[in-house]
């Protein structure tokens, strides 16, 4: 659910239209981020409610873009990302897939 979360933050700083109207802003760079933000949200919370419950590898491997994007948004930008970095990281921790041993040869 931290990724549900994390698509939430997303929505609320990247889709939402505040950037839209800023005045040094090119309109279509704006639109451009909030797609690629959308885009990220959706594949976010589906992911989220369908394979990562399951317990699929892949999903869970695919989650660690988030603390990843954290880490360097942090890092360019916002200190306070490193917290969200962290608790991505936290949650990946808490729910790694267990190892499957391998069928008998």
């Amino acid at each position: 659910m931290v990724f549900v979360f994390f698509a939430f933050l997303a929505t609320l700083f990247g889709v939402f239209p505040g950037g839209w109207f800023a005045e040094d802003s090119e309109r279509d760079v704006a639109l451009l981020t909030a797609t690629y933000g959308a885009v990220a949200v959706v594949l976010t919370v589906v992911i989220a409610v369908t394979a990562f419950r399951r317990g699929e590898r892949w999903a869970w491997f695919a989650f660690w873009v988030w603390p990843l994007f954290f880490i360097v948004h942090g890092a360019a930008y916002f200190v306070v990302d490193f917290v969200f970095a962290a608790v991505g990281v936290a949650a990946l921790v808490a729910t790694a897939p267990s190892r499957r041993e391998s069928p008998p040869r």
